[in-house]
């Protein structure tokens, strides 16, 4: 999959801190992506890190995971519909995904999103699409058959609210940075099959 080009702009030479960061790290202040980049960004195959409400208590749960994603459709994420992570996001109806970018110019996107659809059994060809985004086809094809598809569930989840942030180039004149809410969109059935939520 294609990654985003950085933005090549070159720091101004004034020696203030922001241009010394600039000139030796790269590090810009923050501006936010543009829709179309941040869509494309978290098209990519970026491991995420998912959070959602916990048990009272107990601060938000968060775990690593893999996941698929289209231009303006929903982040889909496969579990075991035994863990503690999909008791807990059936029960929040909603659920957080971060995924950013390791090394300089650092880039993240944060998408609040609501659970628009839950299938069980999660369909197998939706798991290897997810699992073939990091692995070779063989590999990701060994790590699905090696779970028993009645243990697997699917969960939709619809974008709601952006975070995003592009440490990658001279900040752009001030603006709303307020979370950028999105319009509802129609969840693709065909990727998800019909839901048979248990």
């Amino acid at each position: 999959m294609t990654s985003l080009a950085p933005n090549s702009r070159q720091p101004t030479a004034d020696g203030s801190p922001e241009a010394r960061l600039a000139q030796l790290d790269q590090l810009h202040p923050p501006r936010p992506l543009s829709p179309s980049d941040r869509e494309q960004f978290l098209s990519e195959s970026h491991v995420g890190v998912l959070a959602v409400g916990a048990d009272p208590g107990r601060p938000p749960a968060s775990v690593p995971l893999w996941y698929s994603y289209d231009p303006g459709g929903d982040v889909v994420v496969n579990t075991s519909v035994s863990s503690r992570k999909a008791r807990l996001i059936r029960a929040a109806g909603a659920a957080t995904l971060t995924v950013q970018r390791a090394t300089p110019p650092y880039w993240y996107v944060v998408v609040e999103c609501r659970v628009a659809n839950v299938v069980h059994p999660s369909p197998v060809p939706v798991r290897r699409a997810i699992a073939r985004r990091y692995l070779s086809p063989e590999g990701a094809d060994i790590a699905v058959d090696r779970y028993d598809p009645d243990d697997q569930v699917l969960f939709v989840l619809r974008p709601q609210r952006w975070h995003t942030a592009d440490f990658s180039g001279p900040s752009l004149p001030a603006t709303d940075r307020s979370p950028e809410p999105v319009s509802p969109a129609q969840p693709n059935k065909e990727e998800t099959g019909d839901s048979h939520d248990r």
